[in-house]
Protein backbone atom coordinates (compact mmCIF):
# COMPACT_ATOMS: atom_id res chain seq x y z
CA UNK A 1 0.00 0.00 0.00
CA UNK A 2 1.42 3.37 -1.03
CA UNK A 3 0.99 6.27 1.30
CA UNK A 4 -0.42 9.47 -0.22
CA UNK A 5 2.08 12.30 -0.54
CA UNK A 6 1.17 15.49 1.29
CA UNK A 7 1.98 18.78 -0.36
CA UNK A 8 4.83 20.82 1.08
CA UNK A 9 4.20 24.22 2.65
CA UNK A 10 5.52 25.91 -0.47
CA UNK A 11 3.30 23.82 -2.73
CA UNK A 12 0.26 24.71 -0.64
CA UNK A 13 1.27 28.39 -0.62
CA UNK A 14 1.59 28.36 -4.41
CA UNK A 15 -1.68 26.46 -4.90
CA UNK A 16 -3.49 29.13 -2.90
CA UNK A 17 -1.71 31.92 -4.83
CA UNK A 18 -2.54 30.33 -8.20
CA UNK A 19 -6.18 29.82 -7.22
CA UNK A 20 -6.41 33.45 -6.13
CA UNK A 21 -4.87 34.69 -9.38
CA UNK A 22 -7.11 32.52 -11.54
CA UNK A 23 -10.33 33.43 -9.73
CA UNK A 24 -9.54 37.15 -9.58
CA UNK A 25 -8.70 37.10 -13.31
CA UNK A 26 -12.05 35.43 -14.03
CA UNK A 27 -14.34 37.32 -11.63
CA UNK A 28 -12.57 40.40 -10.31
CA UNK A 29 -11.13 40.92 -6.85
CA UNK A 30 -14.34 41.88 -5.03
CA UNK A 31 -16.28 38.88 -6.37
CA UNK A 32 -13.85 36.31 -4.97
CA UNK A 33 -14.07 35.12 -1.37
CA UNK A 34 -11.51 33.35 0.79
CA UNK A 35 -13.82 30.32 0.76
CA UNK A 36 -13.75 30.36 -3.07
CA UNK A 37 -9.95 30.40 -3.07
CA UNK A 38 -9.66 27.63 -0.49
CA UNK A 39 -12.08 25.40 -2.39
CA UNK A 40 -10.32 26.02 -5.72
CA UNK A 41 -6.97 25.14 -4.13
CA UNK A 42 -8.38 22.00 -2.52
CA UNK A 43 -7.83 23.28 1.02
CA UNK A 44 -9.92 24.72 3.82
CA UNK A 45 -10.58 28.26 4.97
CA UNK A 46 -8.48 27.51 8.05
CA UNK A 47 -5.57 26.39 5.87
CA UNK A 48 -5.89 29.57 3.82
CA UNK A 49 -5.49 31.69 6.97
CA UNK A 50 -2.48 29.61 8.05
CA UNK A 51 -0.74 30.98 4.96
CA UNK A 52 -2.25 34.41 4.33
CA UNK A 53 -3.86 37.00 6.61
CA UNK A 54 -6.08 38.39 3.82
CA UNK A 55 -7.22 37.77 0.26
CA UNK A 56 -5.03 40.69 -0.85
CA UNK A 57 -2.00 39.01 0.73
CA UNK A 58 -2.77 35.81 -1.20
CA UNK A 59 -2.68 37.85 -4.38
CA UNK A 60 0.30 40.14 -3.76
CA UNK A 61 2.64 38.74 -1.09
CA UNK A 62 5.99 37.74 -2.60
CA UNK A 63 6.81 34.13 -3.33
CA UNK A 64 8.82 32.71 -0.40
CA UNK A 65 11.71 31.87 -2.74
CA UNK A 66 11.90 35.40 -4.18
CA UNK A 67 14.25 36.67 -1.46
CA UNK A 68 16.78 33.95 -2.37
CA UNK A 69 16.44 34.72 -6.07
CA UNK A 70 16.97 38.44 -5.43
CA UNK A 71 20.00 37.68 -3.27
CA UNK A 72 21.51 35.56 -6.06
CA UNK A 73 20.67 38.19 -8.69
CA UNK A 74 22.35 40.98 -6.74
CA UNK A 75 25.33 38.79 -5.80
CA UNK A 76 25.92 37.91 -9.45
CA UNK A 77 25.34 41.43 -10.81
CA UNK A 78 28.21 42.81 -12.85
CA UNK A 79 30.32 45.64 -11.49
CA UNK A 80 30.84 48.07 -14.37
CA UNK A 81 32.03 50.85 -12.09
CA UNK A 82 28.71 52.68 -12.53
CA UNK A 83 26.39 51.71 -9.71
CA UNK A 84 23.24 53.07 -11.38
CA UNK A 85 23.92 51.17 -14.61
CA UNK A 86 24.44 48.00 -12.58
CA UNK A 87 21.22 48.65 -10.64
CA UNK A 88 19.32 49.12 -13.91
CA UNK A 89 20.65 45.75 -15.05
CA UNK A 90 19.39 44.08 -11.88
CA UNK A 91 15.97 45.71 -12.32
CA UNK A 92 15.81 44.69 -15.99
CA UNK A 93 16.14 41.03 -14.98
CA UNK A 94 13.79 41.38 -12.02
CA UNK A 95 10.86 42.88 -13.96
CA UNK A 96 10.94 39.96 -16.40
CA UNK A 97 10.51 37.33 -13.65
CA UNK A 98 7.22 35.69 -12.97
CA UNK A 99 4.22 34.77 -15.05
CA UNK A 100 2.98 37.60 -17.25
CA UNK A 101 -0.65 36.70 -16.60
CA UNK A 102 -0.08 37.33 -12.89
CA UNK A 103 1.42 40.73 -13.69
CA UNK A 104 -1.73 41.66 -15.63
CA UNK A 105 -3.98 40.63 -12.72
CA UNK A 106 -1.81 42.61 -10.29
CA UNK A 107 -2.04 45.73 -12.48
CA UNK A 108 -5.81 45.48 -12.95
CA UNK A 109 -6.41 45.10 -9.23
CA UNK A 110 -3.93 47.86 -8.43
CA UNK A 111 -5.66 50.13 -10.94
CA UNK A 112 -9.09 49.47 -9.48
CA UNK A 113 -8.29 51.46 -6.34
CA UNK A 114 -9.85 48.76 -4.12
CA UNK A 115 -6.61 48.14 -2.29
CA UNK A 116 -5.02 51.58 -2.33
CA UNK A 117 -1.24 51.34 -2.58
CA UNK A 118 -1.08 47.81 -1.12
CA UNK A 119 0.13 46.22 -4.39
CA UNK A 120 3.10 48.61 -4.53
CA UNK A 121 3.80 48.74 -0.78
CA UNK A 122 3.98 44.96 -0.42
CA UNK A 123 6.94 44.86 -2.79
CA UNK A 124 9.14 46.96 -0.50
CA UNK A 125 11.26 43.81 -0.05
CA UNK A 126 12.64 44.49 -3.53
CA UNK A 127 13.71 47.96 -2.47
CA UNK A 128 15.29 46.50 0.69
CA UNK A 129 17.27 43.99 -1.40
CA UNK A 130 18.46 46.75 -3.72
CA UNK A 131 19.48 48.89 -0.74
CA UNK A 132 21.47 46.01 0.78
CA UNK A 133 23.21 45.46 -2.57
CA UNK A 134 23.98 49.19 -2.91
CA UNK A 135 25.33 49.32 0.66
CA UNK A 136 27.82 46.59 -0.26
CA UNK A 137 28.81 48.56 -3.37
CA UNK A 138 29.09 51.88 -1.52
CA UNK A 139 30.64 51.10 1.87
CA UNK A 140 30.70 54.06 4.23
CA UNK A 141 28.00 55.97 2.30
CA UNK A 142 24.86 56.08 4.42
CA UNK A 143 22.71 58.14 2.05
CA UNK A 144 23.73 56.69 -1.33
CA UNK A 145 22.31 53.16 -0.94
CA UNK A 146 19.00 54.47 0.41
CA UNK A 147 18.74 57.02 -2.38
CA UNK A 148 19.55 54.48 -5.08
CA UNK A 149 17.01 51.95 -3.79
CA UNK A 150 14.29 54.55 -3.23
CA UNK A 151 14.80 56.03 -6.70
CA UNK A 152 14.70 52.58 -8.31
CA UNK A 153 11.58 51.66 -6.29
CA UNK A 154 9.86 54.88 -7.32
CA UNK A 155 10.77 54.36 -10.98
CA UNK A 156 9.51 50.76 -10.98
CA UNK A 157 6.31 51.79 -9.19
CA UNK A 158 5.66 54.60 -11.69
CA UNK A 159 6.21 52.21 -14.60
CA UNK A 160 3.85 49.66 -13.04
CA UNK A 161 1.10 52.26 -12.52
CA UNK A 162 1.57 53.61 -16.07
CA UNK A 163 1.58 50.22 -17.81
CA UNK A 164 -1.69 49.23 -19.50
CA UNK A 165 -2.32 45.55 -18.67
CA UNK A 166 -3.98 45.11 -22.07
CA UNK A 167 -0.55 45.61 -23.65
CA UNK A 168 2.17 42.95 -23.64
CA UNK A 169 4.15 42.41 -20.43
CA UNK A 170 7.25 43.39 -22.40
CA UNK A 171 5.77 46.91 -22.49
CA UNK A 172 6.00 47.01 -18.69
CA UNK A 173 9.68 46.02 -18.92
CA UNK A 174 10.23 48.80 -21.47
CA UNK A 175 8.48 51.36 -19.27
CA UNK A 176 10.51 50.22 -16.26
CA UNK A 177 13.76 50.68 -18.18
CA UNK A 178 12.62 54.09 -19.45
CA UNK A 179 11.69 55.20 -15.94
CA UNK A 180 15.08 54.09 -14.62
CA UNK A 181 16.82 55.89 -17.51
CA UNK A 182 14.96 59.13 -16.82
CA UNK A 183 16.11 59.19 -13.22
CA UNK A 184 19.83 58.66 -12.89
CA UNK A 185 21.17 58.58 -9.36
CA UNK A 186 24.75 58.12 -8.33
CA UNK A 187 26.99 58.89 -5.40
CA UNK A 188 27.03 62.65 -4.95
CA UNK A 189 24.72 63.51 -7.84
CA UNK A 190 21.17 63.30 -9.10
CA UNK A 191 20.43 64.20 -12.71
CA UNK A 192 17.94 63.42 -15.43
CA UNK A 193 19.46 61.21 -18.11
CA UNK A 194 17.16 60.43 -21.08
Amino acid sequence: MTQARHPTRLETWRALREATLRLVAERGFAAVSVDDVAAAAGTSRRTFFNYFPTKAAALFDPDPELAQRLERLTAEAPDTGDVWTDLRGICAVFVRWGPHDALRVYRRVAGSGELGDYPVEVHRHVQAALEAWAARRLPGDELGPRLLAAAAGAALGAAFRTWDPASPAEEFARLADEALARVRVGPGRATEDT
